[in-house]
């Protein structure tokens, strides 16, 4: 493989040429979310009825749950005051990360494999790994929390305008170094800091990759949702695969070898 710019030669693996500095090919064609998602889709099209039962289990005791406490909060929680607003929030951190472990769960059956298969009975076994994705859910709600306060303000202390516009970026470019830290934090062995870590430094090259699989699977799943929920029985477990394939698939190019 040779770079287009220069002609100079690249390794299999290399994401940017070394001596002009231009992105490699691989960017947009080895290494293509929707490419990687299409494959996921492929291997797992006669196979998503086997994952019903373990799929049940998180959209009962994981996103129903969640959806519920977001739709309390909105209507019958309501802030006047500092105080109650933090009180609140931190309320809310709490709740959610008590429900979000039954969603990431799946990821430790999934992880450390490269077939599609997701046993109920193997989720069960492995509810040991809920407080690993307790730290994990909080660490996630506390950023929320944090970047809120600072773009948002509080009651009397409010924040400038363009913070808004700030606010939404950051909550876009947290998605994108989340996504891959669950399945890192199985494969690796490593704790959800340091797997958020190793996601953030690791992956820089492939962010807007990450990105775009992350808009793809909010859509289909916000979609599936709001069809009656049904429909997230076959959108959730596509999302779980299609997670654990992209990132095994940014292990195999070497990317959490070369960047410090």
């Amino acid at each position: 493989m040779r770079c287009k710019k220069c002609n100079a030669k690249l390794a299999e693996h290399d994401l940017w040429c070394v001596s002009c500095g231009a992105q490699s090919p691989i960017v947009k064609t080895e290494l293509s979310a929707i490419k990687s998602l299409k494959n996921t889709r492929h291997n797992l099209k006669n196979k998503i009825s086997e994952l019903v039962p373990a799929t049940g289990f998180c959209i009962i005791l994981g996103i129903i749950p969640i959806a519920m406490l977001a739709w309390m909060f909105h209507n019958y929680i309501h802030t006047d005051g500092t105080l109650q607003l933090l009180l609140s929030m931190i309320v809310k951190c709490v709740l959610y990360s008590i429900f979000l472990p039954f969603i990431f769960l799946p990821f430790s059956v999934i992880s450390s494999s490269s077939n599609y298969e997701l046993k109920f009975k193997d989720l069960i076994h492995n509810l040991h790994a809920y407080f690993r994705y307790f730290i994990f859910g909080l660490l996630n709600a506390l950023y929320f929390m944090f970047i809120y306060i600072i773009c948002f303000g509080l009651p009397g202390f409010a924040s400038d305008p363009i913070l808004r516009l700030v606010w939404v970026v950051l909550v876009n470019y947290w998605f994108a170094v989340m996504l891959p830290a669950p399945v890192l934090m199985e494969r690796l062995k490593v704790n959800p800091f340091k797997a958020i870590k190793l996601s953030y430094c690791h992956f820089h090259d492939l962010r807007w990759n990450i990105y775009l699989l992350v808009i793809l699977l909010i859509i289909l799943n916000f979609v599936s949702f709001f069809a009656l929920i049904f429909p997230l029985l076959f959108s959730l477990p596509l999302s779980f695969f299609a997670i654990r394939d992209y990132v095994i698939k940014l292990e195999q190019y070497e990317l959490l070898e070369y960047r410090i």
